[in-house]
C-alpha cells in the first residue's frame, strides 16, 4: 500500500511538472523554429558570398527588407508598383485565388483601426438565439420613439464586420437594452474577427453597456411626420 501511495504521488508530481513546463518548452521550440525559418530565407545567400553561415544575419536582413518595403509602399510609386504586382498575381490560375484570400485578410489588418471602435459588443443577429460580434462606433446614445407605441429608449450604433474581408459590414442601430458588452479589449475583438474565430478568449464575460453621454437632439424637437412637407409646400 505504501508503494502504491508513493507511486501515485510521484505520478502526480511528474504530471504537474510536465504541464507546467509544456507551455514554456512549446513556446521556445516554436520561436526557435520560426527564427531558423526566417533566418534561412536570406541567410543562405549571405553564406554563398561569405563562405560561412552567419546566424542572425538573414533574420536581421529580412526585418530590414520588410521595413523598407513598408516605407516604399506608402509612397505614390510604391503604391502603383504594389497595384501592378497584385494585378499580375491575381491573373495566375489557382495562385491568384489563394493570393486574393490572403490579401483580403492582410488588407483587413491594414485598414481596420482599433482607435475607431469604442467597445466590443454582442447582438442577436441575424436572428434570436444567434449572436454576432460587433464594435460600438460611437459612445453617443441617440434617443428614439416609436410612433403610436408607449416605448422609447436609446439607439447605439454598432458595426458588424464580415469575414474574410472585415473592412465591409453592416451598421446596425441596436436598442440599448438589447446590447450586450463583450468584456474584452477592442484589439482582442479584432483578433477574434480577423482570425475567423480561431483566436478567441477562454470565456465570454458579458455585461450591459455602461452609461454613455446622451444625444443633444431630443425626439420631441424633431418635426412631426408631414410637417416638413407642409413647410416646403408653403
Amino acid at each position: 500500500m505504501a508503494d502504491d501511495s508513493i507511486f501515485r504521488t510521484l505520478r502526480k508530481q511528474l504530471t504537474t511538472g510536465i504541464l507546467v513546463l509544456l507551455p514554456v518548452i512549446t513556446t521556445v521550440f516554436l520561436v526557435s523554429w520560426l527564427f531558423r525559418v526566417l533566418d534561412g530565407i536570406l541567410g543562405k545567400y549571405f553564406a554563398r558570398f561569405s563562405g560561412e553561415y552567419i546566424h542572425g544575419a538573414g533574420f536581421i536582413s529580412l526585418l530590414l527588407l520588410i521595413w523598407l518595403t513598408g516605407i516604399i509602399s506608402r509612397t505614390y510609386i510604391g503604391g502603383r508598383l504594389n497595384a501592378l504586382k497584385d494585378m499580375a498575381i491575381t491573373h495566375i490560375p489557382l495562385v491568384g485565388a489563394i493570393f486574393g484570400a490572403i490579401k483580403q485578410v492582410s488588407d483587413g489588418f491594414l485598414e481596420m483601426d482599433a482607435s475607431s471602435f469604442k467597445q466590443v459588443a454582442l447582438i442577436e443577429y441575424p436572428r434570436k438565439g444567434l449572436f454576432a460580434v460587433g464594435f460600438v462606433t460611437s459612445r453617443r446614445k441617440v434617443p428614439f420613439r416609436i410612433k403610436g407605441e408607449n416605448s422609447d429608449g436609446n439607439f447605439i450604433h454598432v458595426f458588424v464586420p464580415t469575414v474574410p474581408n472585415p473592412t465591409s459590414g453592416y451598421i446596425i442601430l441596436v436598442p440599448e437594452q438589447e446590447l450586450l458588452q463583450l468584456k474584452i479589449s477592442v484589439e482582442e475583438g479584432l483578433k477574434l474577427v480577423l482570425s475567423l474565430g480561431m483566436i478567441h478568449p477562454d470565456n465570454y464575460d458579458l455585461g450591459r453597456m455602461p452609461t454613455a453621454r446622451p444625444a443633444t437632439i431630443k425626439p420631441e424637437s424633431l418635426p412631426k411626420t408631414g410637417q416638413g412637407d407642409e413647410s416646403r409646400d408653403g
